[in-house]
């Protein structure tokens, strides 16, 4: 409302996730590759293996230009983006943990230098000082991730800071300690799967130990993540564990993807290990290429469920929050309801009363309540949502955004505002569907309109008959009167009376086969 909105049919949200994943899978390998360099350094250095150390320089050399020129790169990257797509939420963050900021880019100016030195005297330095160097790396990375960690934990659960404002409140906040252990077992695990990238070049007896101190990495701390994620869970709230197994689809989807992911990485590394002794040609580049896929779609699945889980905010989660998707505060958004939401917005050229029929209005008003997550026709474009859909339905749907699915903030705006967003979705087709005739007396043809007003918004693409077969019309008014309790990602009706009968007639009507 108060910035200028990049407009991106890609969708802003889906160009932060492919830079801000691809940023974390190498950030949290730079915290445990550093660990597993100066910890593998100084296992080889203790046996006298001569041809592991030699390896680890080499692989040295390839941590270090990924972690620190490609890391970086994607890390001012997603600064970038995120202050173009979502400006509001980014001027949030830096205002309330500025001293956080500070403290990281303190730990990363440290682990750069760390890094650079420990690569540059491989051999030029004595063991001890060498190892000093590495776990100096190792200290500063993991200090990063500490606060970084407590800032996108505050995003998800922000805890007491709702009310207190204070800097500890938000930072340890109530899902920090178990996010810490998550994302450092996954870094662990990354550090292991980043050993077949390099580790295929090497002598076939090298390989084989490579593969098994490799499982070493992944396979505890990919059996230990069962118990973080729980913890994870519990200190979020238990209702979040049942959003991804029933509520937020998407979530639904990214938990059993990084399930499957996760343990088809932990089993082939453990094979691999296993048969590597005798077959040490299985440690090769593809498996590399296949290992870092199923990393890269485990971390991609996990930042994907704390992202959803968070709808309909950006920092909060579904039982209270400071800043909505749409870049407003609840606070504010009181205020544009009332007053309406392009009179209250800076960056609008129908400022003032628009015209009842103007579509410039309507367009700004998507522009400004809808952009934050769906785009016209691409990334959840919601030209798919609303084809097809009378005005007086897409209006419908409009006052009750918060009631559908639990994912999106109310509509921002009041209630003329409404009409107009409603007119100008309905006009994305060319065509604006009239609402249908209902002769009067006709109870199946009142019961239809119902039907299209309060519950194709979302069952267009669902059919309803085999969800209501056996019905009749007494089972289904009283369904109708406890949706939640059917489905959790329900409404409940909100019809009237009249409206309630009619539709429990139409819906019994579809069961027998006597309306289509």
């Amino acid at each position: 409302m108060n910035y200028p909105v990049w407009e991106l049919e890609l969708g802003g949200g889906l160009l932060i996730a492919l830079v801000a994943v691809t940023h974390v899978f190498v950030s949290h390998f730079a915290v445990g590759g550093g660990l597993f360099l100066v910890a593998s350094e100084a296992r080889a250095a203790r046996r006298g293996d001569v041809a592991m150390l030699a390896w680890l320089r080499r692989h040295t050399k390839f941590f270090t230009l990924l972690t620190l020129v490609f890391g970086a790169t994607t890390g001012v990257g997603i600064w970038f983006t995120i202050g173009l797509v979502h400006p509001v939420a980014t001027s949030a963050l830096i205002h309330t943990f500025v001293w956080g900021w500070a403290i990281e880019w303190v730990f990363f100016f440290v682990e750069i230098a760390a890094a650079l030195l420990y690569l540059a005297s491989w051999d030029r330095v004595d063991r001890k000082t060498h190892l000093a160097i590495g776990w100096i790396y190792f200290g500063a990375a993991f200090g990063s991730l500490f606060v970084i960690n407590g800032i996108l934990s505050f995003m998800l659960t922000p805890g007491a800071w709702l009310t207190t404002r204070a800097f500890a409140d938000g930072f340890f906040n109530p899902t920090f300690w178990p996010s810490l252990l998550v994302r450092t077992l996954g870094a662990m695990a990354l550090a292991g799967t980043y050993v077949f990238v390099t580790a295929w070049r090497e002598e076939p007896e090298l390989r084989a130990r490579l593969a098994r101190w490799a499982a070493a990495w992944v396979v505890p701390a990919t059996a230990l993540a069962p118990v973080a994620a729980w913890l994870y869970f519990r200190a979020a709230g238990l209702e979040l564990l049942a959003a991804t197994r029933s509520e937020v689809v998407g979530a639904v989807h990214s938990w059993r993807l990084v399930v499957a992911a996760s343990l088809a990485s932990a089993a082939i590394v453990g094979a691999v290990a296993h048969l590597a002794r005798r077959r040490p040609r299985l440690v090769s580049l593809p498996l590399g290429v296949l290992l870092l896929a199923l990393g890269l779609a485990s971390i991609g699945g996990a930042e994907f469920i704390r992202e959803s889980l968070r709808k309909p905010f950006v920092i909060g989660s579904r039982d209270g929050g400071y800043l909505y998707v749409n870049g407003l505060t609840p606070e504010e958004q009181a205020q544009t309801r009332a007053a309406g939401l392009l009179r209250s917005a800076r960056w609008t050229a129908t400022a003032g009363a628009p015209g009842r029929d103007d579509p410039r209005a309507g367009e700004e008003l998507f522009r400004f309540a809808c952009r934050g997550c769906h785009t016209v026709n691409g990334y959840r474009g919601i030209r798919s949502y609303v084809d097809g859909k009378p005005v007086s339905a897409i209006a419908l749907a409009l006052s009750r955004l918060d009631r559908l699915r639990g994912r999106m903030p109310p509509f921002p705006g009041n209630e003329e505002e409404q009409r107009l967003l409603a007119a100008y979705l309905a006009r994305l087709d060319g065509v604006v569907e009239p609402a249908p005739a209902v002769p009067p007396g006709d109870l199946l043809a009142r019961g239809k309109r119902v039907l299209e007003e309060h519950c194709l918004i979302c069952h267009a693409d669902v059919p309803l008959r085999p969800r209501v077969t056996g019905w009749d019309e007494r089972r289904a008014y009283d369904a109708l009167g406890r949706l939640p309790s059917l489905n959790p990602a329900m409404p409940d009706f909100d019809g009237t009376e009249e409206e309630r009968r009619s539709l429990a007639a139409y819906l019994a009507a579809l069961a027998a086969g006597r309306v289509e």
